[in-house]
Order: C-alpha cells, then sequence, then structure tokens
C-alpha cells in the first residue's frame, strides 16, 4: 500500500511511469520496507505493478484486462498481497497497484541482504552485482524492517542496529545517505553490528513532552463548611429557607423547656383566679 501511493503521488507530481528512488527496483523497494519476496531474487522476484491514468477505477481494470501482462499483474497466482494508491491530476486520477508473494515463512530469503545491498543503475548490473560483504558471507540471512527512532530532547536521532539491517537500508529509512551516517559517526566503514548506536540525524524536532499533573493538584481536597444550609431558590420557588442544626444537649433543654412551659399553662387553665366580693 504504501508503495503504491507513493508511485501514484510521484507519477501524479511529474514522475514517469513505473519510477523508483534511489535506482531501486520493485523488488528492492517491497525488501527494503520490510516486505520477505518471494521468487528469484536475481530476477526481482514474483512482483508486478500497473498504472494508468483514468476517471474511474473500473476504467483502469477494463483497460488493463486488455492484455495479458496486465491482467497477469492483477491474477497471476504467484501473488499473496496486493496494494492500491490513487493521487489527482487535471486529467484525472493516478491510479496504481503494487501484487506481490511472499515467502512461505514470512522471513526474508537467505540472499535478499546482497541483493539490498548492491543499488543498479541498469537491470543488467543488477543482476550481475554482489558485494565482498555478500561474497564472504558475512551479511545476516534475511531482513528485517526498521523502526525510526524519535529524536531525543538534543535533536539527535539514535538508531540501535538490529539484526538484517545494513547500512544502506538504514540510510534508505531514515532518508539520508550512507556518507552522511559515516560523516556524523565519523568512521568510513560500511561494516555494522547488532546493538551497535549510530548517529542518523541532528537537529530532529523532539517529541512533545508532556507534563505530569499530580491528582492533588488536579482535584483539590475539599473543606467542610459549616452546619447551615441554605437553599437558593430558583425565580419560580419561596424565599430561602434555612436550615440549622444543634447539639444533642440544646435539643434536650429545648425539649424540656417546652414541656415546662406547656405544664405551666395547663395549671393557670384548670385552676382560675376567683373574683373578689364587690
Amino acid at each position: 500500500m504504501q508503495i503504491a501511493q507513493e508511485e501514484a503521488s510521484g507519477i501524479a507530481s511529474g514522475m514517469p511511469g513505473h519510477w523508483r528512488p534511489n535506482n531501486l527496483t520493485l523488488g528492492q523497494w517491497l525488501m527494503s520496507l520490510g516486505y520477505p519476496l518471494s521468487g528469484d531474487l536475481y530476477q526481482d522476484g514474483y512482483r508486478s505493478e500497473n498504472w494508468m491514468t483514468a476517471q474511474t477505477s473500473k476504467d483502469a481494470v477494463q483497460a488493463w484486462l486488455g492484455d495479458e501482462p496486465h491482467t497477469n499483474t492483477m491474477l497471476s497466482p504467484y501473488r499473496s498481497d496486493i496494494g492500491a494508491g490513487i493521487a489527482a491530476t487535471e486529467d484525472g486520477y493516478i491510479l496504481v497497484i503494487e501484487t506481490a508473494l511472499q515467502t512461505t515463512s514470512g522471513q526474508m530469503q537467505s540472499n535478499a541482504n546482497a541483493i539490498l545491498t548492491g543499488i543498479p543503475l541498469t537491470q543488467q548490473a543488477y543482476n550481475a552485482s554482489a558485494t565482498l560483504a555478500a561474497e564472504n558471507g558475512s551479511l545476516p540471512q534475511y531482513s528485517l524492517p526498521i523502526a525510526i527512532a524519535t529524536a531525543n530532547l538534543g535533536g539527535d536521532v539514535i538508531h540501535e542496529v538490529q539484526y538484517g539491517q545494513t547500512l544502506w537500508s538504514i540510510a534508505i529509512t531514515y532518508g539520508t545517505t550512507i556518507k552522511e551516517i559515516q560523516r556524523l559517526n565519523n568512521w568510513n566503514t560500511e561494516d555494522v553490528y547488532v546493538g551497535q548506536q549510530l548517529l542518523v540525524m541532528k537537529g530532529a524536532t523532539p517529541p512533545p513532552q508532556v507534563t505530569p499533573v499530580s491528582v492533588a493538584s488536579a482535584f483539590p481536597t475539599l473543606q467542610p463548611t459549616s452546619t447551615a444550609f441554605i437553599a437558593s431558590p430558583s425565580p419560580t420557588t419561596q424565599p430561602n429557607i434555612v436550615i440549622t442544626t444543634k447539639s444533642p444537649q440544646e435539643m434536650t433543654l429545648s425539649v424540656a423547656a417546652i414541656a415546662l412551659a406547656a405544664l405551666v399553662l395547663g395549671i393557670i387553665i384548670a385552676f382560675p383566679r376567683r373574683k373578689e366580693d364587690g
């Protein structure tokens, strides 16, 4: 999918059809992104590409069905994956599909690194090329996808070499060159080893720092209020109602005072004063 979209966008921006970055073949491009390509890698493996300018995807498919090579790209039994890309232009849409067959193990073939190490200028040079490291068997058996490291606070991007990675594939992934990585690390060899820390970029933008917020500061402690609660009325309610609470002792004295007052009132009513004779 990534290659199909980059291919479509490149053609829409003026690149020729079937263009490739850094003089790669399509098979190399797939493997540089971690795809475990099957087939004879010296013939660029089982992979193919269709592209055209059309108004709809249906128009493109109908056109591709018009000849055997384009039909084979879509319907060959030697394909397991397909990716599609599209880009708009003044004349319509650039439509691209990429199809390929991956290895049954899901891992790179043993000669993948020999293929990835050299960048051919022509198909003939590509088929004949092999680096000294590949001839000596000093490269890993298969290549692994490269996870891009983020910049540290100083803007340096440090990549830790993993098994199956080469200086070439690392440079391609980070959008830089072998010579630039060599310059940053002050050495001129192309040999890398597992666990090696490589400075691949300077002055990059580090990821934003997140300031931690404590629970205490986010949620301040609530202090207890007084024993009185005042209900605020809405526009249609009655005036404020004030409810107060008293201690048990105050409540007992109040009840006793009420009882005593009732008793005195009862006595007065029961024994009224007699009028004096005139």
